[in-house]
């Protein structure tokens, strides 16, 4: 390696954008991880099973 590409490879630059390594970013990672989160959340709790299932679970909870 010459000396040009260990100062290249060394600067703080080129080691940020060593860190982006995927596709996605942290903060884009997070918000699609929220939202699948939520997504399902919502599908599952639409279903009138799972809302007397999760009802009657909270019901045997005080103060609920």
């Amino acid at each position: 390696m010459s000396k040009l590409d260990r100062i290249i490879a060394s600067s703080p630059r080129a080691q940020q954008t060593r860190r982006k390594d995927g596709f996605l970013g942290e903060r884009a990672r997070k918000l699609l991880l929220t939202l699948t989160t939520l997504l399902i959340l919502w599908v599952f709790y639409t279903q009138p099973q799972l809302r007397s299932a999760v009802g009657s679970l909270l019901d045997l909870v005080p103060g609920f």
